[in-house]
């Protein structure tokens, strides 16, 4: 139990890292749009707006539902309660919220880099 309980918290260290790391992404890019609005491409404007609203998202809903649903499930634990179907339905639907939140974060990392190389493309040309 001491080592799922490790291993949790790495995963959760990271997890929280990309999330940092996918917000940071859109709010340094929305800077270009009203510094340099001629360098920008539709598909940079469009991968930017994704990548901004899948981090919004991620970041007001999924993120938090996740996380309190963990927290139930750990309460669970602590009381004995693993085989209960209260336990088996928050452990279904930590793993839909957790999963949705890891593919959130993931949309807006790729909507970030597409950004970036279109961008460094603009500027190279």
């Amino acid at each position: 139990d001491l080592l799922g309980c490790i291993a949790m918290s790495f995963h959760l260290t990271i997890s929280f890292s990309l999330t940092s790391a996918t917000s940071f992404f859109p709010t340094t890019q929305i800077l270009t749009l009203t510094a340099m609005p001629d360098v920008l491409s539709k598909t940079s404007e469009v991968s930017l707006l994704v990548a901004f609203f899948a981090t919004l998202l991620n970041l007001l809903y999924l993120e938090p539902t996740s996380t309190q649903v963990m927290f139930d499930r750990y309460k669970l634990e602590d009381d004995g309660k693993r085989d209960s179907d209260e336990y088996k339905s928050l452990a279904k639907s930590f793993g839909k919220f957790h999963g949705i939140s890891s593919l959130t974060n993931l949309i807006a990392f790729c909507g970030g880099i597409v950004h970036a190389v279109r961008l460094a493309s603009k500027l190279a040309a």
